[in-house]
């Protein structure tokens, strides 16, 4: 089973595609560290922000499998506040 079977529905959509795709396809070298095609993050990210679930199977998404992290990566980097909020930088430090 994946990271994502079983999630509370709290996980955002996008992030529950593109994990369960990067658990499935994502065996390449620097999966989150290489950036994907920048205009095919916009066009995945476009059609999360119009309320589809892409179909990341197409050939689009596989052939650029570092589109998908790096827009994990831009969902994280665009929360209002870090996912480790500012109260806990202390703990960290």
């Amino acid at each position: 089973a994946g990271v994502t079977s079983g999630c509370c529905p709290l996980v955002p959509q996008v992030l529950k595609s593109c994990t369960e795709f990067i658990e499935k396809h994502g065996i390449v070298d620097g999966i989150y560290r290489l950036s994907g095609i920048a205009s095919n993050i916009q066009k995945l990210r476009h059609e999360f922000d119009s309320e589809q679930i892409p179909d990341l199977t197409k050939d689009i998404y596989i052939q650029d499998i570092h589109c998908v992290g790096s827009l994990c990566k831009l969902y994280f980097r665009e929360l209002p506040n870090p996912l480790l909020t500012y109260q806990l930088y202390e703990k960290f430090s």
